[in-house]
């Protein structure tokens, strides 16, 4: 008799319509891969053991079956580190076929995804398996992110020429896993020539649950409150909102205080109810912005038996995450000593790390590219991130005159420059190191591959530094061009040195943009961070604005005349860049109102030329986002929610306030400040997407030292709900989830859960705007 499985999610509405967003190219590195520790592969004392030495019955529920048949679906996947095979169905078989099987057991290695492992569960798995010569090789069931550690495994299992059937049973003692992986590792073993090209043959896989009469179903996705708030809280004068959602639509609320229960306040909601396109229910929105009074508060409505969790009013309420979403980019350095100055002996303190020289791909040259960022959950530079980063901590500088205080907690504070310039500038002196004699800026560094789950002095691969590509370079040469402007009342000779490499910079562009209109490819054998685009006009743009206002040199003016007749990318993102050229001009020349105003502009000076063309481009994306923002039920400018949504929030708050400071309309003001509501618990999930602020929130990111250290750093702003799932483990929990309800706060779902330097610097700016 087959078993009811048990890793079943709910079904959710389905996903319709299309997608209103500012950005839509979702940065993100590419899928770790499975490894494992090849100092400890498979040992017995840490896996489950063949609990059952009676031959072993195949009968029970089917978890997977295959046989490598025509017209059967191929789902197994390949990872490589070192190593070199292809994979592929040949005769009714899965044939490994490896030239080399370089110098890690795990370097040529075949993976199963597509299937849970419930806990106290009994299984049985069997394949054949058979190869051209005599061998070694390794078989695990293991979970798929983290430290990658092994639930079952066989390790050092010979085979030859003549077939072989592996069979074995398991209980699977961990917590239950919806979405572990089975994995296969063909690289070199003792007594093996790594060099012998031969073939491996498996058939007949088959994993069955044989006893499931105690297995544990897997815990369900975090339930959000019906009531939702900005769980950190809101300042006295701010706009307050509170949403409802669920099946009930309350008409009041009450603000009750935390500590005695007492109402403070009641509410009303206004009545239009909305269904969100999350396929989380109606939701109603109240207002209590007229309730000011400093304290600690929860709220209740009629009809719901969950409170909203606690939040706080007053004046001081953003100081303490401000303080932290900056000093992640500290704890993220690269190069250097990372220590907390107040506690030495933090988690997330660090050796120096990746200090060798590091090879310029594709030749025997190295070079010093020491410093900067970790860019995300993994140890990798890249030029593009970084300088989305940078442009957004000076916009912070410039618009935010409360951003210029040298008390961050950081190695520099205190010494008599802001803290976000001295952030900027570790950045920026990796950054110079990357522009190569001829102006291009190398792409990236990284090593070959992601590394394990290690802190970072203990990622040991050779670093490469990747090709120049015109994208990096064009936001090298603007982010220069700026920091040449900024920088000057701080360091004259360094603001030079910036400005110099700018203009070299721009010259390569100029000579080089039409050569490269694809952007930057990973070389055949580099699997770490793409960031491909396929535009660089936008990066034009930017690099010709910062150094047209860094030196009012016509040839510049020109040139952006020139392109502003051009359809390029807006946006505040690492791939869409165009904001930051479109904003910086209409700030210093001022926002073109065109009341009154006839005809094509060819009569126009060259400047007011480009401010009625930059400010028609702002305002309609400004206006796209605000309408849908204005009929979302979270504020969300997004319908369909991308690959590092939780960006795309920061970013729209961004540019909200953009719109505020050009044009002085409030409304803009007002929905920029949701945008902190929305990252703070107001949004489908109910979570604070901050790590280690708010009720709710992230406790297990995809980020190699919280990881390691089991515990989340604080202040990183997770890359949130992912309409489009893409990795496996996403992939099978949140199979029936939309839109803002596709995230999972765990570490193995780099696509919904993973950190970014980028994913925390448009909130760095809305922070400091609003605190």
């Amino acid at each position: 008799m087959k078993m009811k499985r048990l890793l079943s999610v709910t079904m959710c509405l389905v996903m319709t319509a299309s997608i209103m967003a500012c950005n839509t190219h979702n940065p993100v590195p590419t899928p770790d891969p499975a490894v494992v520790d090849p100092d400890n592969p498979g040992d017995p004392a840490q896996v489950a053991v063949n609990d059952n030495p009676e031959p072993i019955s195949m009968d029970g529920e089917v978890i997977i079956e295959d046989h490598f048949e025509d017209g059967e679906e191929f789902v197994w996947g390949t990872y490589s580190n070192g190593g070199s095979f292809t994979l592929q169905e040949e005769g009714g078989e899965m044939v490994v076929d490896i030239s080399n099987a370089g110098n890690l057991d795990y370097s040529c290695q075949i993976s199963r995804d597509g299937f849970g492992l419930n806990q106290d569960a009994v299984y049985a798995v069997s394949f054949d398996i058979r190869s051209d010569i005599e061998r070694s090789f390794e078989w695990r069931f293991q979970i798929n992110g983290s430290d990658y550690h092994a639930y079952y495994s066989e390790y050092d299992v010979p085979i030859g020429p003549e077939t072989k059937t592996i069979m074995a049973q398991f209980t699977m003692e961990e917590a239950s896993d919806p979405a572990p992986r089975f994995c296969i590792n063909l690289g070199i073993f003792d007594g093996m020539d790594a060099s012998v090209a031969h073939k491996v043959y498996i058939d007949n896989f088959k994993v069955v649950m044989t006893d499931g009469s105690n297995a544990k179903e897997i815990e369900g996705l975090a339930k959000a409150v019906p009531l939702k708030v900005n769980q950190i809280g809101y300042k006295c004068n701010d706009v307050k909102k509170v949403v409802a959602t669920g099946s009930k639509s309350p008409a009041t609320f009450d603000i009750c205080d935390a500590a005695s229960g007492e109402i403070v306040f009641t509410g009303t909601f206004d009545g239009n109810v909305i269904q969100s396109n999350s396929g989380d229910g109606k939701t109603v929105c109240g207002d209590f912005s007229t309730f000011k009074d400093p304290g600690k508060y929860y709220i209740v409505a009629e009809g719901i038996e969950e409170k909203s969790y606690e939040f706080t009013i007053g004046d001081d309420v953003y100081d303490a995450i401000t303080k932290d979403v900056v000093r992640m980019l500290y704890l993220q350095r690269c190069g250097c000593d990372v220590v907390d100055i107040e506690t030495s002996d933090i988690p997330y303190s660090h050796k120096v790390c990746h200090s060798e020289k590091a090879k310029i791909y594709g030749t025997n040259d190295y070079i010093d590219v020491t410093g900067g960022w970790h860019d995300a959950g993994d140890y990798g530079r890249y030029i593009v991130a970084g300088c989305k980063t940078v442009g957004d901590l000076y916009l912070t500088y410039e618009d935010c005159k409360d951003s210029h205080g040298d008390d961050y907690n950081i190695p520099e504070s205190g010494n008599g420059i802001p803290d976000l310039l001295d952030e900027a500038r570790y950045e920026l002196e990796f950054m110079l190191k990357m522009q190569a004699d001829n102006g291009g800026v190398y792409h990236k560094v990284t090593c070959a591959n992601f590394p394990g789950t290690v802190m970072p002095e203990d990622e040991k691969e050779e670093l490469i530094v990747c090709p120049i590509s015109t994208t990096a370079t064009g936001d090298f040469a603007a982010v220069m061009a700026k920091s040449s402007v900024i920088f000057k009342q701080y360091d004259e000779e360094f603001a030079a040195k910036c400005l110099e490499a700018s203009k070299k910079a721009y010259e390569y562009m100029e000579a080089n943009a039409d050569k490269d209109t694809v952007g930057f490819k990973n070389p055949s054998d580099i699997a770490t961070g793409e960031y491909p685009d396929e535009f660089n006009t936008d990066e034009f743009v930017w690099a010709a604005v910062e150094l047209y206002l860094a030196t009012g040199e016509s040839n510049y003016l020109a040139k952006i005349r020139e392109l502003s007749d051009v359809t390029f990318k807006g946006g505040l993102g690492w791939g869409d860049m165009g904001h930051y050229g479109v904003y910086d001009f209409l700030k210093a020349k001022g926002f073109y109102k065109a009341t009154g105003f006839e005809g094509d502009g060819s009569t126009l000076s060259d400047t007011d030329y480009i401010r009625m063309k930059f400010s028609e481009k702002l305002t309609i994306y400004a206006e796209g986002a605000l309408e849908q923002s204005e009929a979302d039920s979270y504020f969300s400018p997004m319908y369909v929610y991308p690959w590092g949504s939780n960006m795309t929030i920061g970013n729209t708050g961004i540019l909200y306030r953009m719109m505020y400071n050009l044009t002085g309309d409030a409304k803009y003001n007002e929905y920029a400040l949701h945008m902190l509501d929305y990252i703070l618990g107001v949004n489908p999930m109910g979570y604070s997407y901050i790590t280690g602020y708010g009720t709710l929130y992230p406790e297990n990111p995809h980020h190699r030292p919280s990881q390691f250290n089991k515990h989340a750093m604080k202040g990183m702003v997770v890359g949130g709900p992912n309409s489009y799932p893409a990795d496996p483990y996403a992939e099978i929990v949140l199979k029936n989830k939309i839109n803002g309800c596709c995230y999972i706060d765990n570490d193995s779902s780099y696509s919904t859960n993973e950190i970014t330097i980028y994913w925390n610097s448009p909130f760095i700016y809305l922070f400091e705007v609003y605190r």
